[in-house]
């Protein structure tokens, strides 16, 4: 089988995470692949660097945002392609990859994938980009052979909004990760650890967790581990000073597996103005992390007696932290998390899900 992965940014993140097992899957099965990306990064660097077989192809014209000239560039360049390695599978990730793909294989009689981390008109996203994607997508359905959602949220919005039919189908297939299993990091066990990992840039809001943190009394030993970085990094950096919680906070930048740090924490956090089903909440599940997260996308598909939901309000999210630093529930908060994981997210069942999807389009 041939497979061309298209994505706009081979930065971090948890698509390029999810991307990342699905290519390392395919190498192991023999298939041909190759990855086509805008900006490169961590992605494409490990694929580059971990599978030799795998073709790596930037196109410099793949930009994040709509930009006319570099779209039409970005479609040719795909297009040709595409019409020279004539793959069996297109799978895309990410709105403007799913956007450039689809139109780059129009006519060329081909299987498209689409997967959706997020509809572009996903509730939390402004009215006017809300209709304006929500017209992007109904024009390109036709051009999709399946979609697949990583949340049950968005294939219910897919449906509801007309962008999913009968004619142009699709499922949910939930994130999945393979649980870290080595023994626990020592900690102090005095101090009670919270972790976030996320990229510092919309719609993700680590300002709110730092503001969290000025609303906790100074007795409650915290400390805070923000994993990832980005544009708004520094913005979050003097926020922490400017609120006194510096030393409560830890930035630690990229790091190369999140699931370490959870190993070394009391509490996964994530909060957000939109998601759909992000992949690190998925691996706290892994190592059986409570969760306090915001009411946002498929969240709540995630959480079930093993955390909190919270709306994005600073003092509701402090609420929460001191709820689960006095709780005498921890140990059965831990193993909801696990047994959640266990039923539903495991790395196994995305990627078995995801190849009985390839097998049904080449039917």
């Amino acid at each position: 089988m041939k497979i061309v992965y298209v994505i706009t940014q081979a930065t971090w993140g948890g698509a390029q995470a999810h991307l990342y097992s699905l290519i390392q899957q395919q190498v192991r099965l023999g298939n041909q692949v190759t990855l086509v990306c805008g900006q490169t990064g961590w992605l494409s660097t490990r694929v580059g660097a971990e599978f030799p077989t795998v073709a790596v192809v930037p196109i410099s014209s793949l930009v994040r945002q709509i930009a006319p000239m570099s779209d039409l560039s970005a479609i040719r360049t795909l297009r040709t392609l595409l019409r020279n390695r004539r793959p069996d599978i297109v799978h895309l990730h990410s709105s403007k990859a799913g956007m450039i793909g689809r139109l780059a294989a129009a006519g060329l009689r081909l299987n498209v994938v689409f997967t959706v981390h997020g509809w572009g008109f996903t509730p939390g996203v402004g009215k006017k980009r809300q209709l304006l994607m929500k017209s992007i997508e109904k024009s390109l359905r036709h051009l999709t052979t399946y979609y697949i959602c990583v949340s049950q949220f968005d294939y219910a919005l897919g449906v509801q909004n007309g962008v999913i039919t009968k004619r142009r189908p699709g499922r949910v297939i939930h994130n999945g990760v393979t649980a870290l299993n080595t023994s626990r990091h020592s900690k102090c066990q005095d101090t009670f650890v919270l972790s976030m990992a996320a990229r510092f840039d919309a719609p993700k809001r680590q300002d709110l967790l730092i503001r969290a943190l000025s609303y906790l009394p100074e007795e409650i030993p915290i400390a805070c581990n923000m994993l990832g970085d980005g544009p708004l990094l520094q913005e979050c950096r003097n926020l922490a000073d400017r609120l006194n919680v510096s030393s409560r906070v830890q930035f630690r930048g990229v790091v190369d597996n999140v699931q370490h740090y959870y190993q070394q924490s009391d509490v996964a956090v994530l909060i957000s103005d939109y998601e759909a089903l992000p992949i690190s909440l998925v691996e706290a599940l892994a190592q059986g992390l409570p969760i306090i997260a915001s009411r946002v996308g498929g969240i709540d598909e995630l959480i079930h007696e093993n955390g909190y939901l919270v709306e994005n309000d600073a003092k509701q999210i402090a609420e929460k932290i001191i709820l689960l630093y006095q709780s005498n529930q921890m140990a059965q908060l831990k193993r909801n998390s696990y047994q959640i994981y266990e039923h539903q997210y495991t790395e196994q069942a995305m990627l078995a899900q995801t190849q009985a999807c390839y097998l049904q389009c080449l039917t």
